[in-house]
This record gives structure tokens, sequence and C-alpha cells, in this order.
């Protein structure tokens, strides 16, 4: 029905897909012990609010989870500024997350054990994907003290760089999310979500592990919120 719909109405339903990932975190590495990771607080939003990059998908979306009442995020705060910041999602966040407006459909009830990593934002001085996977590792800990045994993300079919991250980082392909989302002029629009499981792939060409941390990551490299042009 839906792919009818798109065929027949091409400019009112648009279409976008994530790639779903899982992670075991009895196989994650240790934290790195140069990582300090910093619960974030009002405080820290604010000064984030004033940042020129502010207006980035990820760091934008992440801003917007915080006011929808998301407030488990940690940053790695550096001398020179802050170098990634992510949200953890818990299974206590579930009912909150069924209250977000348009993206609910995104996040299927999270069982006990399971949590979800969202909107990773590296910020400019932090672009190499070192830095980024010396965070994930930090923030892995962050969900074990959580009693967190499994964490899942999703990733933007179209953000290559960051699929080869995760993948080369041990995360697990295991499924898609498809966003439909039907709109009008003057009329309400409506998205529709269908997850799928799927078998992981064995095949995809990922890059050297030893190769990531040469990698430079685009400035919106994560999952967060794409525009409906990324994925249409």
């Amino acid at each position: 029905m839906l792919r009818l719909a798109r065929a027949a109405f091409p400019r009112h339903v648009l279409r976008q897909r994530w790639i779903r990932y899982e992670i075991d975190l009895a196989d994650t590495p240790p934290p790195p012990p140069h990582v300090r990771l910093t619960r974030v607080t009002d405080p820290i939003i604010g000064e984030l609010r004033q940042r020129p990059d502010r207006a980035e998908t990820n760091l934008k979306a992440g801003l917007r989870f915080w006011d929808e009442g998301l407030r488990r995020a940690y940053i790695w705060l550096g001398a020179d500024g802050p170098l990634c910041i992510q949200w953890l999602l818990l299974p206590e966040d579930n009912r909150q997350l069924r209250r977000l407006s348009d993206w609910s459909g995104m996040y299927p009830p999270l069982p006990r054990g399971t949590g979800q990593v969202d909107h990773l934002f590296a910020f400019s001085a932090a672009r190499l994907a070192s830095v980024s996977t010396e965070f994930a590792y930090a923030l892995y800990d962050e969900a074990r003290r959580a009693g967190v045994q499994t964490l899942i993300t999703h990733i933007h079919e179209s953000h290559r760089v960051a699929r080869t991250w995760a993948e080369g980082a041990g995360w697990r392909r295991y499924g898609t999310i498809t966003r439909h989302h039907l709109g009008w002029p003057a009329r309400r629009t409506l998205s529709v979500y269908v997850h799928r499981d799927e078998a992981p792939r064995r095949g995809e060409a990922t890059a050297p592990v030893a190769d990531l941390a040469r990698m430079r990551l685009p400035r919106n490299w994560s999952d967060g919120a794409p525009s409906t042009a990324a994925g249409s």
C-alpha cells in the first residue's frame, strides 16, 4: 500500500531508510583511561546552544531530545572544548520515547538489559574516527554500569562512512527501519515506520580496523534525522 502511494504521489510520499545495528557489551574493550565522560547538565546544554555548530543535524536533534525530557547524555570535554556527545536511552525511557511527536516510531520499546545510543556528534576538534571510537568505548562502560548488556543504534543508509566505522568497531547489522512520510499542503502529515529484522550481511566490505583511526568523519556522520531529500 505504501509503495502504491509513493508511486501515485511521489511528491507527497517520501521514503527514508536506516540500518539497525547491535553490539554485545561483553565483547567490547574497556574504556581508555584518559577518557573522562561528563553527564550532560542544563548549564552544558546552555553552552551548546550558543555554539556556531548548534544547527548541525545530530547536535540539533540531541538538543531536541533534551527538550523532550530525554536527559541521559554524556559528553567528552577536552582541554580546548567538547569533543563528542551522545544520548543513552534505557528501558525506563520507553514512555518518554512514545511521546516524541513525529519520530516516536523510530524507537521500539527497549527490553530489560538493552539500551540504545543515538545522536552521536563529533565536534570539529574530534573528527578523526579514533577519537569517536575512544568516546564510544567510554560510553559503553557507562551503559554497562546502568545494567545494559546489549546496545542498539541506527544509521541512515546513505551515511557510508558512519556505517563503515560502526561495522569496523564491532557493531553487527541486524535489520532496517523504513520511514514513509506522507504529507499534503494544508493537511496533517503522517509518518509510518516499518521495522524489519534480517540476518547479518557477511559479504559487505568494511574498512580494516587499522584504517579507522585515519578516517576523517563528515560533519553529520552518524544517525540523526537527515533531511527528507537524503532518503527520498
